[in-house]
């Protein structure tokens, strides 16, 4: 017989913590001045914190990386 071993909470927690590293690693990409990396990372966070279901640090995230792109790239665009 197999015994099933409930996980999610592992995984919630973990998207969690993966989701603020990625935050802090766009950080040091802004600091370096190097956007488009910074974006990518707080995309991929945004989706890390939707999964493991922290809803108000997504719409934070969310938020940093909408002022960064309208700050750094509708500019070059017009």
């Amino acid at each position: 017989m197999s015994r099933k071993i409930d996980t999610s909470e592992q995984f919630i927690e973990f998207y969690i913590k993966k989701g603020h590293y990625l935050v802090e690693l766009s950080e040091n990409h802004f600091k370096n001045k190097e956007y488009k990396k910074c974006l990518e990372l707080l995309s991929q966070a945004h989706g890390m914190f939707e999964k493991g279901g922290a809803k108000e640090e997504a719409e934070k995230v969310k938020l940093k990386f909408d002022d960064i792109k309208k700050t750094f790239f509708k500019k070059n665009n017009q």
